[in-house]
């Protein structure tokens, strides 16, 4: 298959991509930043010679560059079969009244306005090569949670689920699905904030993520056989369900993890 991951030069997006690679697949890398597509695209093609590995810049923010994104993957593999909205940002870790404007429009035009952008310029041009499907990336907030220092990213997720929810049901009986994709709780860095946006709590949240929290290399292969296994417009790939919530508190008793000690942190 030939799949396009937007935001794909590091943490969720680029783990993926190595997982889709290691199954013979085909991927377009994509990031705001050119340097850093052309060390993934480099790195990625030579660990996996056999692949097709091509590599676009692109600011989901600006609708032209998703069109160009869409472009280069299409001439590149001929037809697009998987597109992953993954591309996000969260911004500084504090309170919204303390803020900066720019801060915060940076996080809704990357997370809202380039989902937009991604979803209108792909959903037709799926449908005009016969189908093909999207997975929207869910995060902290989808499910209507609220944390210290996360405010409007956590609006930015809630509002795509909404949106997700909303498209599922306009392309019911089309060629194109549209799915949610959700990895749970994953040490990049957009989780650990810097040291000076920690707060005094910092502490009693890393104890809460040793329990919830995982690794890239960890999720990322749960979520590539999930999306490769969909065949159904809503379907959903969620790694940290209920259950294995409710599982990992009742086990934090006699199992402890750590999560950031061996990622350096």
């Amino acid at each position: 298959m030939n799949i396009v991951i937007t935001g794909s030069t590091k943490g969720i997006g680029y783990g993926m991509a190595r997982e889709f690679l290691k199954r013979g697949h085909n991927i377009m890398i994509s990031s705001r930043r050119t340097e850093a597509v052309a060390i993934a695209v480099t790195d990625l093609g030579n660990e996996f010679p056999d692949c097709s590995v091509l590599g676009q810049p692109c600011d989901v923010a600006e609708f032209d560059q998703v069109e160009a994104l869409w472009d280069a993957a299409e001439r590149g593999f001929g037809q697009v079969d998987i597109w992953i909205n993954n591309a996000g940002r969260d911004g500084m870790k504090v309170p919204f009244f303390a803020l900066p404007q720019e801060d915060y429009m940076h996080t809704v035009q990357t997370n809202i306005v380039g989902l937009l952008h991604c979803n209108r310029v792909v959903i037709p041009k799926l449908y005009q090569q016969g189908g093909g499907m999207i997975w929207n990336m869910e995060g902290f907030g989808s499910n209507g949670m609220t944390r210290r220092g996360v405010s409007v990213y956590g609006s930015t997720k809630c509002a795509l689920r909404y949106f997700t929810k909303s498209v599922v049901a306009e392309l019911e009986g089309t060629p194109v699905k549209m799915c949610y994709l959700s990895p749970g709780i994953v040490v990049t860095d957009m989780l650990v904030p810097p040291p000076d946006q920690r707060g005094e709590g910092w502490e009693q949240v890393k104890k809460v993520l040793n329990i919830l929290a995982d690794t890239v290399e960890t999720v990322t292969p749960f979520l590539v056989e999930g999306i490769l296994a969909a065949d159904r417009n809503g379907a959903a790939v969620r790694w940290l369900t209920r259950p294995k919530t409710m599982w990992r508190f009742i086990s934090s008793r006699f199992i402890k993890r750590d999560v950031f000690t061996p990622l350096g942190l």
